[in-house]
């Protein structure tokens, strides 16, 4: 795609985001469908089969790297037959919640057996969309991820990330979707009044059992119904940790033994818990 085809889309996007009602922002479609516009009914009844959910952790103080790291993942796995969701949280009890910043559907192409009964021109009018429609979903999927880096910051004392899993959960399970990924953008440093990973500005040194306990007793456990799960920015110096804080292999090992736990139980998958970074890209 030229230049100019870019910028009619990116203009485009900002004029529809507008037009998109602050009650319903990111809570519904916000890429127009191709198959609505065509009056075209998709073989699968949605149009996707794949689901992507990002949430990002606003409680963490993000660095180029890996906010570059995020956006890469994201974009590998944008392609048609998806559906994402790019969410937002930080600390509850200090003024900020869960945030859907916008939701979009990659359609999958007609199938074959679809083609043959579909007027010639209508078919080439439904590709020619098609195609707009993959680079401005991405852009739109990219623009709602720098929004949450953005309003990202450190200097929060609370981070209820179980709260923001659990919340999210139901909607992950609950949608049609045949694939599901969550890409969870967080240090996976819990800091709420159910229990805290630090201690005097460092990562404590967390019994993995002793938490899950603690977990199961406030009820924050989900169901994700059988997702594949990755995190990036496990354990993230700077972000609530000192950047000179001695991290040792067996305090990173129990945390990212709680997470695997935690996920487990929330009928996931932790495919990877990066530390902060993912040596594999993720994938469904």
């Amino acid at each position: 795609m030229d230049q100019r085809r870019l910028n009619i889309l990116t203009a485009s996007i900002a004029a529809a985001v507008l037009l998109i009602s602050p009650a319903h922002a990111g809570l519904q479609n916000d890429v127009p469908s191709c198959y609505a516009a065509n009056q075209i009914a998709p073989v699968n009844h949605i149009g996707y089969t794949r689901l992507i959910y990002v949430l990002i952790d606003q409680t963490v103080g993000w660095n180029t790297d890996l906010e570059q790291s995020i956006l890469d993942n994201l974009n590998l796995n944008l392609v048609p037959g998806t559906k994402f969701v790019i969410a937002e949280f930080s600390a509850f009890s200090q003024g900020r919640y869960l945030n859907v910043i916008h939701t979009g559907i990659i359609e999958n192409p007609m199938p074959e057996t679809q083609i043959d009964n579909t007027p010639i021109n209508k078919t080439k009018i439904f590709d020619a969309c098609l195609m707009d429609q993959l680079p401005f979903a991405t852009v739109l999927a990219d623009r709602s991820v720098q929004s949450a880096f953005q309003a990202s910051t450190s200097s929060l004392n609370h981070s209820d990330i179980m709260a923001a899993l659990q919340m999210v959960s139901g909607a992950v399970a609950s949608d049609p979707a045949s694939q599901k990924l969550l890409f969870l953008a967080s240090d996976g440093l819990e800091n709420s009044s159910v229990t805290s990973f630090y201690r005097h500005g460092s990562l404590r040194d967390i019994n993995p059992e002793a938490e899950i306990q603690r977990a199961a007793v406030a009820g924050l456990f989900g169901n994700f119904g059988g997702s594949k799960v990755y995190v990036i920015g496990g354990a993230l110096p700077g972000a609530g940790i000192a950047s000179s804080a001695y991290r040792s292999p067996e305090t990173l090992e129990n945390l990212k033994k709680f997470w695997q736990d935690y996920f487990q139980k929330s009928n996931a998958d932790l495919v990877e818990f990066g530390e902060p970074a993912l040596l594999e890209p993720i994938a469904f």
